[in-house]
């Protein structure tokens, strides 16, 4: 019997609807959210790029993700408002979440962001989804075996890269002690992005069984090129956006 297995680095981020906090003052003053927002579904945006088979040929890239962003409601951030329907004017929005790299300082009540947005399979990507099917057949079978007894996994991995491969979100700033407590520690990252070209990459590798992974393993990776415009933390508990202002580094 074959088990799934969803890694998912923005759980349930597909349908979250992120509230904007758009104010002057300090992020520490917790204002209320005025507008709603959606993120975007790394997988429709990957299926729009890659279309059908049939089309191989006749629509490109280009004229695919066109079409698909003139298909969308248009984004707006503080700094980003969709334009027409030209792809590399068209702000994305993709969320990741973030498990480890927060500490705050009570004391001070500052907030260090330092979140690894990629892992180790592919350092530099950033991972948006990620879902195995499947069962590894690690230290329960033999390599030559493996796949006649089932243990086969299919990956399928979304990522996005950028220019100098920065995948990690740095920061700082001011936050209320009773705003930090609200989040629970459900902190998210947003990437307020657009893509650029060759704006998709898509590659299918196979890896037989060995001795040290003794499953039948076969990869779909599908990496979006964009540049990244805002890097923003969001408390995930309420949909709010605590910071505007992080960076991404290496």
């Amino acid at each position: 019997m074959q088990r799934v297995i969803h890694i998912r680095p923005w759980p349930c981020f597909a349908a979250l609807a992120l509230t904007l906090m758009f104010c002057a003052s300090s992020v520490a003053a917790q204002q209320k959210p005025d507008a709603t927002f959606h993120s975007d579904d790394p997988m429709a945006v990957r299926a729009a790029l890659t279309g059908k088979p049939e089309d191989a040929g006749k629509r490109s890239v280009t004229t695919r993700l066109r079409e698909f962003v003139a298909e969308l409601p248009h984004r707006a951030s503080r700094a980003h408002a969709a334009s027409g329907v030209d792809p590399q004017e068209r702000s994305f929005v993709f969320v990741v979440n973030a498990p480890l790299g927060i500490l705050y300082q009570a004391r001070t009540r500052l907030l260090k962001v330092d979140v690894p947005l990629a892992d180790d399979d592919r350092p530099g990507y950033i991972v948006l989804k990620k879902t195995v099917t499947g069962s590894s057949g690690r230290r329960l079978v033999i390599a030559p075996d493996a796949k006649a007894k089932g243990y086969v996994q299919t990956v399928d991995r979304i990522e996005l890269v950028t220019a100098g491969k920065r995948a990690t979100a740095q920061g700082r700033l001011k936050l209320s002690k009773s705003a930090f407590d609200a989040a629970n520690g459900d902190f998210a990252i947003a990437l307020v992005c657009h893509l650029v070209p060759p704006y998709l990459t898509d590659r299918h590798d196979h890896q037989d069984p060995t001795d040290d992974e003794p499953t039948d393993i076969t990869t779909r990776t599908s990496t979006l090129h964009a540049d990244v415009d805002e890097v923003w933390l969001i408390d995930v508990s309420d949909g709010s956006v605590l910071s505007t202002k992080l960076r991404l580094t290496k």
